[in-house]
C-alpha cells in the first residue's frame, strides 16, 4: 500500500470515528443530562494522558523534549488550546445546541478557510474555481441556519455561532500542527495537545463536578466518546493529513458529516428536510469538489 492510499484509509477512518463520537455525545446531552463543557474536558483529559502513558512506555524521557525548546513548546501550546481544546469544545457545544449532522457539516466548512488562508500567505487572487467553491459553501450554511428565508434562523443563534467557531478552531487544527507532526510524530503531539488543552480548561469548566444521570449506558457511552472519538479518531486523523496535506486530509475528512448526519436520523431521529439535503449537499460537495481544485 503507497504512502496516498494510506493517508486516505487514515483520514477516513478518524472522520468515520469523529462522526460516531459526535451522535454519542448527543445522546449523552439529551438522554443522560451531561454537559459538553464536563465531557469535552473528560474527553481531552482521559485520552490526552492515554497517549502520553503509551508513548512513555516507548520512548521514555524523551516524549518531553518538545517542551526543551521555545519556539516547539509554544507551538503546542497552540495547538492544545486553539487546535485541540478550541476544537472539540466548540463542536460539542455545536452538538448540545443543535445536532451532530449539523454541527459537523457547519465544521466542515474549515476547508475554505483553509483555502483563504493559504490564498492571503501566497499573496495571490483565488482561482475562479476556489471563488466557485466558497460561495457554494456560503449558500449551503444560509439553507442549513435559514431554509432559505432570510427573517428567521431554523437552528439557533448559539448553534450557529459555536458551529462556525468550530471551522475556525479546526482550520488551526489542520494547519498549525504541520512541523510538530513532522518532528515528534502523531501521538506524541495529539497526546501533548490533548493533554494541554484538558489541564487549560479544567478550572473553568469545573470538571470535578461531575453531571448527569449515570448508569452502565452513560459509562460505556462516555468511554465511547473518549477512546473510539478520540484516541482513535484524532490520531488516525493527524496520522492522515501528516501523509496527504492539511488540504488534501481535510477534504477526505468530510466522511464525517456524511456519517453524523446518516447516524442522527436513525439512531437518534433527527429530521432533515430536503432543504437540509440541499444544504448538507452544497457544503460537503463543494469542499469535496475544492480537493480536485488543489490537486
Amino acid at each position: 500500500m503507497n504512502r496516498s492510499l494510506k493517508g486516505i484509509c487514515f483520514t477516513v477512518a478518524g472522520g468515520c470515528c469523529w462522526g460516531m463520537s459526535g451522535v454519542m455525545g448527543k445522546y449523552l446531552f439529551d438522554a443522560k443530562d451531561l454537559t459538553a463543557t464536563w465531557l469535552v474536558t473528560v474527553r481531552l483529559l482521559g485520552a490526552g494522558i492515554c497517549l502520553l502513558l503509551l508513548m512513555y512506555q516507548r520512548k521514555g524521557n524523551s516524549i518531553f523534549r518538545v517542551w526543551k525548546r521555545k519556539d516547539s513548546a509554544v507551538n503546542q501550546l497552540i495547538f492544545g488550546m486553539i487546535g485541540m481544546a478550541m476544537c472539540q469544545m466548540t463542536y460539542f457545544l455545536a452538538i448540545q445546541e443543535s445536532n451532530p449532522g449539523t454541527a459537523t457539516v457547519l465544521q466542515y466548512s474549515a476547508p475554505i478557510l483553509i483555502m483563504v488562508f493559504f490564498v492571503l500567505v501566497e499573496k495571490r487572487f483565488p482561482k475562479k474555481e476556489e471563488v466557485l467553491v466558497l460561495a457554494t459553501v456560503i449558500v449551503g450554511i444560509f439553507l442549513l441556519a435559514t431554509h432559505g428565508s432570510i427573517k428567521n434562523l431554523v437552528i439557533t443563534n448559539a448553534a450557529l455561532f459555536w458551529g462556525l467557531l468550530s471551522a475556525f478552531a479546526f482550520a488551526v487544527y489542520n494547519v498549525q500542527p504541520k512541523k510538530l507532526l513532522d518532528e515528534f510524530g502523531t501521538l506524541e503531539t495529539t497526546g501533548w495537545g490533548m493533554f494541554v488543552g484538558g489541564v487549560l480548561v479544567t478550572p473553568f469548566t469545573k470538571v470535578w463536578s461531575i453531571p448527569g444521570h449515570w448508569d452502565i449506558m452513560t459509562v460505556a457511552m462516555t468511554i465511547g466518546v473518549v477512546f473510539l472519538g478520540t484516541i482513535v479518531a484524532f490520531s488516525c486523523y493527524l496520522h492522515g493529513i501528516s501523509m496527504l496535506g492539511p488540504v488534501q486530509g481535510s477534504m477526505l475528512g468530510c466522511v464525517e458529516p456524511l456519517v453524523a448526519t446518516i447516524l442522527s436520523a436513525t439512531v437518534l431521529g433527527q429530521a432533515f428536510g430536503m432543504i437540509d439535503v440541499v444544504g448538507i449537499l452544497c457544503i460537503v460537495g463543494a469542499v469535496t469538489a475544492l480537493t480536485v481544485v488543489d490537486a
